[in-house]
């Protein structure tokens, strides 16, 4: 009895996900980059490095992808809990080498993580950027840095 809930609670570990946070990655689906439509549904599972991963389908386009498609976390060859600690360590101000020196792990594999991670970081921005409806923005902040750079640059001629 005790390895049947060992089991389940494996299983469940893995399989039970919240689909209602993921989106179609088919840029030609009418429900591309929307959340919370009611399309995607799970559709197996796949086994990466004893790792169990959900695959997920849009029911209307009928593409399927992975639970880790769009994510830093794609095709990656480090566990997710390495991966968190490589972008930890960069984003506290550590170097490349530096950080793949403390988790000992090759500077290569580190510095492509950061830059998957930065694209990403980029990719995720922008789209909340151009999703903003603003009908007022201050730019106190921008005026002061331009404000403050032409009158340095006035006093050193």
């Amino acid at each position: 009895m005790i390895d049947i809930l060992y089991i389940f609670a494996k299983i469940k570990k893995y399989i039970m996900i919240d689909i209602s946070n993921y989106f179609c990655n088919n840029p030609d689906c009418k429900h591309y980059g929307l959340r919370n439509q009611g399309n995607i549904v799970k559709t197996g599972t796949y086994q990466v490095k004893g790792v169990k991963r959900q695959m997920l389908q849009c029911n209307v386009c009928t593409e399927r992808f992975s639970e880790t498609k769009n994510t830093v976390f794609f095709h990656s060859h480090y566990s997710p809990d390495t991966i968190r600690k490589i972008i930890n360590c960069t984003s506290e101000g550590n170097g490349v080498r530096a950080t793949a020196r403390m988790l000992e792990l090759s500077k290569d594999g580190v510095n492509k993580i950061v830059f998957k991670a930065g694209e990403h970081c980029q990719a995720v921005l922008s789209d909340l950027l151009n999703s903003l409806h603003l009908e007022e923005c201050q730019l106190d902040e921008l005026w002061t840095f331009v404000q403050k750079k032409k009158l340095f640059q006035k006093k050193t001629l």
